[in-house]
């Protein structure tokens, strides 16, 4: 009996595996738009008559906008149709999205297809991580969310120097049917290879294998639970709000500069090619990808959240006021490499987000959490991009060169001291995020809470 169960968990270990490395590819693409803007953007401005950096900046921040109102309802679809149902319908959705973006010709099209592309990969984070908690320990948490980190950031890999590559060869709407097409693949294999939970394949569930492993199990939810009051359970925790709001900061001004302004930066203040431009960006989504899955590990390792997210939340905050005060926002160029990687490593942290929300909260609310953890990183960047931008155009001076403005070195010093702001504010809320010790404390914090009201 016992080896029958051995061997029920040595299978559920090897299809898990099969079950998240299609999700983990099919993630590249929400990276892919992501950052795909600021790779584009001079092309995208001259076909299109775009003359203001916020317009650009309004563009590019629609994904983030998109992605931001959609994370709870994306966790309903899961509870509702399954995760594997949506992922699979998300990724056919984010394929038409970039073929509208390849053929267009107005700035409708323009929008349309980047609001449906962002529509669509807005759905796969949650989704995901619904999957990830059928499949994966609780333990294992911190570590495949890194994981998923790093995959995803292939996407933003792709979307640098092999992405300025294909725009100067091909041309940038070559860059779009080539994601649309690999969506579409990815779509059928994803509807073909994975399952919801481990049941669907006559595996054990994993609470059942923590269960057998002495593992302390999640309590379910109240009989008289509904949705209003899930809602202010999660809405009225203190500490469900600091990891969002230091994550709004901090994930901004990272998505600021790796998903738009960081290429136009060096091609305009260092006169670089838009394929070196990109190789720095490289950097940039190398130290996060390095950064994601390790920071996760460790924090799982130690059994610590806050730590490690202050830790590499400091970094940040260092490397951007070195960016932005040596030599006036001109850092010599050798030192831009170990810059970007800093600054990859730096927003790390914010893999932790979920993480963090969801260990302060009851332990049947993880969907609802996740979705509402998850959007704080992109309510920044949807904030913080064409606020960038307008401080842009604020010191342009007339220059424009071959359809594209120009714009000085102080105007990106001021744009970066507006971001330096905004992420000391989200350092100092990091601060305050509740260490949880990489388990569930909301029965705790519910005792304390009314220990306090009596």
């Amino acid at each position: 009996m016992e080896d029958t169960w051995n061997l029920k968990v040595q299978q559920l270990h090897k299809r898990r595996l099969i079950i998240w490395i299609p999700l983990g590819l099919a993630f590249l693409t929400a990276y892919f738009h992501r950052v795909v803007i600021g790779v584009v953007a001079d092309s995208v401005m001259i076909d299109f008559s775009i003359h203001q950096a916020a317009e650009l900046g309004l563009l590019a921040s629609i994904y983030f906008y998109t992605y931001a109102l959609l994370q709870v309802p994306a966790g309903f679809l899961a509870d509702r149709y399954g995760p594997r149902l949506t992922v699979s319908a998300a990724l056919l959705l984010a394929a038409c999205g970039a073929a509208i973006l390849g053929l267009t010709d107005s700035m409708t099209g323009l929008y349309g297809g980047r609001f449906l592309a962002s529509i669509g990969v807005s759905l796969l984070y949650v989704n995901i991580i619904k999957i990830q908690a059928e499949w994966f320990r609780v333990r294992e948490f911190g570590t495949i969310c890194g994981l998923l980190t790093m995959f995803g950031n292939g996407g933003a890999l792709l979307a640098a120097t092999p992405l300025a590559i294909i725009v100067d060869s091909l041309g940038w709407r070559a860059s779009f049917y080539i994601i649309g097409g690999y969506s579409l693949v990815m779509a059928v294999i994803c509807w073909v290879i994975v399952r919801d939970r481990p049941t669907d394949v006559n595996l054990p569930s994993i609470a059942e294998v923590e269960r057998r492993e002495g593992i302390k199990q999640m309590s379910l939810a109240p009989e008289n639970s509904n949705v209003i009051d899930d809602m202010k359970v999660v809405f009225g925790n203190y500490y469900t709000w600091t990891p969002f709001w230091a994550s709004v900061a901090i994930f901004g001004v990272y998505m600021s500069f790796a998903g738009i302004w960081g290429v136009p930066y060096f091609m305009q203040i260092y006169d670089m090619s838009r394929v070196n431009a990109a190789n720095l960006m490289m950097a940039v989504v190398i130290g996060n990808m390095v950064g994601a899955p390790l920071l996760g590990y460790l924090s799982d390792r130690i059994g610590f959240r806050r730590g490690p997210y202050i830790s590499v939340a400091g970094l940040f905050l260092i490397t951007w006021l070195v960016l932005t005060l040596w030599n006036g926002a001109k850092p010599p160029e050798w030192a831009l490499f170990p810059i970007c990687v800093g600054i990859g490593l730096g927003v790390s942290g914010v893999t932790l987000t979920v993480a963090c929300s969801k260990e302060v909260n009851p332990p049947h609310l993880t969907g609802f959490v996740a979705g509402i953890a998850n959007s704080g990183p992109f309510v920044g960047a949807a904030l913080l991009q064409p606020a960038f931008g307008w401080v842009l155009d604020r010191h342009w001076q007339g220059v424009i060169n071959e359809g594209v403005k120009v714009y000085p070195i102080a105007a990106f010093q001021g744009a970066f001291w507006v971001c330096g702001a905004v992420l000391a504010v989200g350092f100092i809320i990091s601060l305050f995020i509740k260490e949880t010790k990489c388990h569930n404390i909301s029965a705790v914090l519910k005792r304390k809470e009314k220990s306090v009201v009596h």
